[in-house]
């Protein structure tokens, strides 16, 4: 990457020979799971210190990721840093004390009707709310397709050797079973969003194809085996242009990071930047500005180093 320096003011080059100032960018929206986070799930060390330093110098850091709120401050509490959350993939927002400043949940005549549609696709369906993930059926089809999705996602191993692990044990304290739509719909909870996931690769396209036509809801994908619904609205790049307009930062002034199908719709933005990882989807490669290096290679700091003044 070609480096220019006048008046000791940065400027960069990204993948079209696009300049960039990288004196604007003040805020830094970031995926978790593939782009900010390695592949054991942790902030590397080098990353840290990085991000810390970029605070010090002002620097804005909204973690955006398809997670719940409680699962992303269960691995990011333990660092000395503050961060601005969109979470579950752009429905829910909360400042750095984790207060709620916004929810756009799913309606529950869409929850109705992508149920119908899914009733005789073999697929695991979660219903995301804020910190409580439901499942629809008996406690030992819900057990069984936790386990499968561990497997799919987290790790491997025998199923005794799976359910005796933390993460096991701290899926189920977080699901909570119901025996029918109509039962969940009683509770009156807002759904943030419907997780899908299976091991049946046909699976997953015929019910993406089949959920592709129901009007309000978004489709994403984090991986190949998963689809992501929300309500139209709630999606990664608009809310993140929303919400650091309401913020009072312009567009170019963001740099945006991330790896896969969910982060797609704030990547081809016109945010100031916008990265993809190295190990990201190709489609989501193609229409980032820049493309830095991976999750394992501290690919998040190595953008940040690159196009933010530190």
């Amino acid at each position: 990457m070609q480096v220019n320096r006048y008046k000791k003011i940065k400027t960069c080059f990204d993948k079209k020979d696009k300049k960039i100032q990288c004196d604007k960018i003040k805020v830094v929206a970031v995926d978790m799971d593939g782009t900010l986070l390695n592949q054991n799930h942790e902030l590397s060390q080098g990353t840290y210190e990085v991000i810390r330093k970029a605070q010090c110098n002002g620097i804005r850091f909204i973690i955006i990721t398809g997670r719940d709120y409680k699962s992303t401050r269960m691995v990011l509490e333990k660092y000395d840093l503050s961060f601005d959350y969109i979470v579950a993939s752009g429905a829910e927002i909360r400042n750095s004390e984790g207060i709620i400043l916004n929810t756009i949940p799913i309606r529950n005549s869409c929850l109705i009707d992508i149920y119908k549609r899914l009733d005789s696709i073999p697929v695991m369906v979660r219903l995301c709310t804020n910190g409580v993930d439901y499942f629809i059926g008996s406690r030992n089809n819900m057990m069984q397709g936790i386990l499968e999705e561990i497997k799919l996602f987290d790790m491997s191993g025998s199923d005794e050797t799976i359910m005796q692990s933390e993460i096991f044990k701290e899926r189920i304290d977080r699901f909570c079973c119901v025996s029918s739509l109509n039962e969940f719909l009683e509770k009156n909870v807002p759904i943030y969003k419907v997780y899908i996931s299976s091991d049946n690769i046909e699976a997953i396209k015929m019910a993406d194809r089949l959920l592709s036509d129901i009007d309000n809801i978004a489709s994403a994908s984090s991986f190949c085996n998963n689809v992501e619904l929300t309500d139209i609205k709630a999606q990664k790049g608009p809310v993140l242009k929303e919400y650091v307009q309401a913020l009072g930062y312009s567009m170019l002034e963001v740099m945006a990071i991330g790896d896969s199908m969910n982060d797609y719709s704030m990547l081809s933005m016109d945010f100031g930047m916008t990265v993809a990882m190295a190990n990201g989807m190709d489609m989501v490669k193609s229409v980032a500005k820049y493309i830095t290096k991976t999750n394992e290679e501290c690919g998040v700091a190595y953008a940040i180093e690159k196009f933010c003044k530190l």
